[in-house]
């Protein structure tokens, strides 16, 4: 079994519109949700072998933050194909990882991480800043993954209630 381990970057800075898209860094919301999300992440099952960000360096900030915090010590990659709206993108990197990794973690943006979601079957909206989904695939290798296989395993994001959670045991398998 292959886990996909999906993370919207978490919430970014609008103060300086000089900045290129690509260098705006995280703002006070997002840096006080990551912890947070990693400390729910550290209470699942398990936690990804490695981590592909973009090169952006909001999501740059975020995955750092996540490796350094995450019970299971991942592994970071920067890959700037990962900075794009296209799902069909990520699906191209997820496809090239290595059969040796089990469980990979992508942290990316809207709407790229959206829609490659909703092509594994998760049936919400939109992914939230620094929200986090992990689908499982009953497959060997990550080339095998095709859309609609995905089975949602764990799905949490910053404004999520405690007591939502806890009502929700599917959500959190």
């Amino acid at each position: 079994m292959k886990l996909l381990f999906l993370v919207r970057h978490a919430k970014s800075s609008w103060d300086d519109p000089s900045l290129d898209d690509h260098e705006r860094p995280l703002n006070n919301r997002g840096l006080k949700n990551i912890p947070k999300m990693v400390h729910r992440l550290n209470g699942w099952q398990q936690g990804p072998q490695l981590i592909v960000t973009s090169s952006a360096l909001r999501a740059s900030q975020t995955a750092y933050s996540f490796s350094e915090g995450l019970d299971c010590s991942p592994k970071l990659e920067s890959d700037p194909r990962v900075y794009t709206e296209s799902a069909f993108e990520l699906m191209d990197i997820i496809r090239e990882t290595s059969d040796v990794v089990e469980r990979l973690m992508l942290v990316g943006h809207n709407p790229a991480m959206t829609v490659l979601a909703q092509m594994f079957g998760f049936k919400e909206d939109n992914l939230p800043t620094c929200g986090v989904l992990v689908l499982g695939f009953e497959v060997d290798c990550w080339q095998a993954i095709a859309e609609e296989q995905g089975t949602v395993f764990y799905y949490d994001y910053p404004k999520r209630v405690r007591t939502e959670m806890a009502s929700k045991d599917i959500d959190l398998i």
